[in-house]
């Protein structure tokens, strides 16, 4: 891309930054109680169970309701703190025990209490969940405890006094705590799931999930905000919960309003018509026109849990062809040719951050990995050691049809860009598009192309969930057919990471696994955007999550 062009954007995107905003109020201001937040998302909820559900707009309803044993702080993507815990857990020495001490004076939003049984019961529940709708659905569990039943990781939840529940694994997982953090675990009543059929394995069937029987009827939790009211495809609607037990952290808003809308562009014309406050997740290709509103501004969106890469199939042959790419050489000819800061200011209007690593800064256990810069010097040199020329460097660039998302606004505008980087040191890049599904994404995963553009957010914001799940396990003792990274000696630290049983001895594996991908360039990471909002000026007191699962109880409206 040209120099200059490159030069102008960042001088343009560093003076529209100065007019954004962070929710922080003006100075003296006390916050107001009071009013409706009308929120834009992405899309409607799925279900009112949020262990059923995984898009972003179910669990950022969730968010406001339920709430789990820990959290994290605020603002950070990794930082675990205890919620309906006192504290966080005591753990054995062989990491196979965790003591957990619950809050006391706590209620669900139907009036019955919290305590170590009802703790017990929805582990349980998730745990037992059958075959079938319940299975499907429960996603996170499965990520998180690789099954159910004895497929689980949890051996046993135990609740041996009203106040303790001690969950015993059957091997270390280091990831316990930090996979616990996020709305798929928040506590429910157990009396309102059972009340309502909550456990009824057809969901079209499932009164609890399909939330149509208002209040106390769905998603009752201990949170600021009680679920109130669902019309699919037009509202979700909650209201503060008079009895939140935190003092500290009791909500300003009478009623958050969610409205589901189709596309960015719907979402920021009912933004500057003022049918909404707040988008809860904007657009990167929206943010210049809301920043050149007076009447709104740009929320940042806090540490980023979202990283865009462009993947790879590291085989020394594809589809019956020479693969350039198996030569690591190549891959960091690749790696040394994208300018990467170009694509932050062209394509996320500076919303994003050249990455250095395969899971973002603010991920737990992160290092520092100091990638190849922009260097067309370099790469060129890494062409002449591969000792491949000519149409030997001729790459399939793939990138997805379908709506635009955090992590690829504009999927051909960068793939384009990136084909004209690799020109500039010697490749040739045919530029490929296929529907995102489910065309792109079942051939990404059997293996069939050869460099494609993708993009991930967080569940947690540990390595696993990154390094692992998002890239390099082995499926059945052997590399994933997606990438044909074959690394055993990576494939022996994330296994070591994932069963320590002490810190230490996971950040020690995982600093060995970051290394090893490093050293190799099996993908090329590209940047890590953040997840902005877009709101009305007299919005105040957001704080980002990074992840885009923001609670929205520290907002307030200054008018």
């Amino acid at each position: 891309m040209k120099r200059l062009a490159s030069l102008l954007a960042a001088a343009a995107l560093a003076a529209a930054a100065c007019a954004s905003g962070s929710g922080t109020p003006p100075p003296g201001s006390v916050p107001k109680s009071g009013g409706t937040l009308s929120v834009a998302i992405g899309g409607d909820m799925v279900y009112a169970d949020p262990a059923l559900v995984s898009d972003d707009s179910s669990m950022l309803v969730a968010a406001q309701v339920v709430e789990g044993l820990v959290g994290l702080k605020p603002g950070t993507v990794s930082e675990v703190v205890p919620v309906l815990a006192s504290d966080l857990p005591a753990i054995s020495p062989d990491g196979l025990t965790y003591t957990f001490k619950i809050r006391t004076g706590v209620k669900f939003q139907d009036g019955t209490d919290l305590n170590a049984e009802a703790v017990k019961s929805n582990y349980d529940r998730w745990q037992g969940f059958p075959k079938g709708d319940l299975q499907d659905h429960a996603t996170y569990y499965a990520a998180a405890f690789g099954g159910f039943g004895d497929a689980s990781n949890v051996l046993s939840v135990e609740a041996p006094d009203s106040t303790t529940v001690v969950f015993k694994l059957r091997a270390p997982q280091s990831n316990f705590l930090l996979s616990q953090t996020g709305p798929a675990f928040g506590i429910l009543s157990p009396t309102s799931v059972q009340a309502n059929d909550g456990d009824n394995p057809t969901l079209s069937n499932n009164p609890y999930a399909l939330g149509q029987g208002g209040q106390g009827k769905a998603m009752v939790g201990t949170g600021p905000f009680m679920f109130s009211e669902w019309v699919p495809k037009d509202h979700i609607a909650l209201v503060k919960n008079p009895g939140y037990w935190n003092a500290t952290g009791r909500p300003y808003l009478d009623q958050i309003v969610f409205k589901p809308y189709a596309d960015s562009a719907a979402q920021v014309t009912a933004l500057q018509s003022g049918a909404v406050d707040l988008i809860a997740s904007l657009d990167p290709t929206a943010v210049d026109k809301v920043r050149g509103d007076t009447n709104l501004r740009v929320l940042h969106g806090g540490s980023s849990c979202t990283t865009t890469q462009i993947y790879m199939n590291n085989a020394a042959e594809l589809n019956g062809q020479a693969n350039p790419l198996g030569n690591k050489n190549v891959r960091f000819a690749v790696a040394s040719a994208v300018e990467r800061q170009s694509y932050v200011n062209a394509f996320y209007a500076g919303e994003a951050i050249v990455a250095d690593n395969w899971m973002p800064a603010a991920a737990q256990y992160y290092q520092r990995e100091y990638l190849p810069a922009y260097d067309v010097t370099k790469a060129r040199s890494y062409v002449a050691q591969s000792g491949i020329s000519g149409t030997g460097l001729t790459l399939d660039l793939w990138y997805p049809t379908g709506p635009a998302t955090a992590s690829l606004p504009d999927p051909k505008g960068l793939a384009q860009a990136i084909a004209q980087d690799l020109l500039t040191v010697g490749f040739t890049v045919n530029v490929k598009t296929e529907a995102l599904s489910p065309n792109f994404q079942s051939d990404e995963a059997a293996g069939k192309l050869q460099m494609w553009l993708s993009g991930r957010t967080c569940r947690w914001g540990g390595p696993d969930d990154f390094l692992s799940t998002g890239l390099f396990r082995y499926v059945n003792g052997s590399p994933s057919p997606e990438f044909n990274y074959k690394n055993d000696d990576l494939n022996t630290a994330m296994t070591a990471a994932l069963s320590a049983a002490d810190s230490a001895a996971a950040r020690s594996s995982w600093s060995k696994a970051q290394d090893l991908i490093a050293a190799d360039m099996p993908t090329v990471p590209l940047l890590d955007a953040t997840l902005p909002a877009g709101a009305q000026t007299y919005v105040v007191g957001f704080v980002g999550s990074g992840g885009g699962v923001e609670s929205l109880s520290s907002v307030w409206l200054n008018k």
